[in-house]
């Protein structure tokens, strides 16, 4: 009776330590920040984390079955956390760069950035690409890429201000030629406000292109290839296109994931 007990107890404790490990397997710990709007920030109203990524990641734990832990640091926090095993994953907008890849893996790229060209409604100085640009009256947000950039372009006038939003409203205004933004923030510039999407042409050329990932360690090959399923899978079966046409109004690339 004592041997028997002793043989259930130990079968149980057995049983007990493969149920905890098999939730521990199914806890997916991610991390985000909150300061890239459209991709994550926080909700104005309930100071809640939003965002296209963040719905991704919730949309992608589906797929996984895995119980979402997500939670968010600062952006140069992430890889360090993922290198000390703190968290599984980082989804906060990170751009594929050869430095990165040397620490962590990255997932199959699911969106393009960079650089691109807004023109008033109809284009009146027929700009088509950044050539077109030289000469022109430029406006930009102040301290950005997009700054550097345009003040590169030969006898351009760059004016700057401090939002996005206030350079394109120059343009329409009539000061300006041409607005020079990251795309994604003028994609989500023109969802939320009406006047700016209803008077401005965004065109398609993009200037220092970005691929963007998420990203995991180089040990963790399993999960890299969870994620990179789940991402296709989401395109497949159209949810990816939704969370895209919710957060920059447009469809997404079909090149991508």
């Amino acid at each position: 009776m004592t041997k028997n007990f002793f043989v259930r107890t130990a079968t149980a404790g057995i049983a007990a330590l493969v149920l905890c490990g098999s939730a521990v397997a199914d806890t997916w710990r991610v991390a985000t920040e909150g300061t890239f709007p459209p991709f994550e920030f926080y909700n104005s109203t309930t100071g809640e984390i939003q965002g296209f990524e963040v719905d991704l990641v919730r949309e992608m734990a589906k797929v996984m079955k895995k119980d979402l832990k997500l939670e968010t640091m600062g952006f140069d926090a992430i890889i360090p956390a993922i290198l000390s095993g703190t968290i599984d994953t980082g989804a906060a907008g990170f751009s594929i760069t050869p430095e990165r890849a040397k620490r962590v893996l990255f997932t199959i790229p699911f969106y393009k950035s960079g650089l691109t060209i807004v023109v008033p409604k109809g284009n009146p100085k027929n700009i088509q690409s950044f050539d077109d640009l030289k000469g022109k009256k430029i406006s930009v947000q102040l301290g950005t890429t997009s700054m550097s950039f345009a003040k590169k372009i030969k006898d351009a006038q760059v004016t700057t201000f401090n939002g996005a939003g206030d350079a394109l409203l120059n343009m329409i205004a009539g000061n300006a030629d041409a607005v020079i933004n990251d795309k994604p923030v003028t994609d989500y510039i023109m969802t939320q406000n009406k006047q700016i999407a209803e008077s401005c042409l965004h065109l398609k050329p993009i200037a220092t292109a970005d691929l963007f990932a998420m990203v995991t360690s180089k040990q963790n090959t399993k999960l890299k290839a969870e994620m990179d399923k789940a991402l296709k899978q989401l395109k497949a079966d159209g949810t990816f296109n939704k969370l895209h046409e919710k957060w920059f109004g447009v469809p997404a690339d079909p090149e991508l994931p």
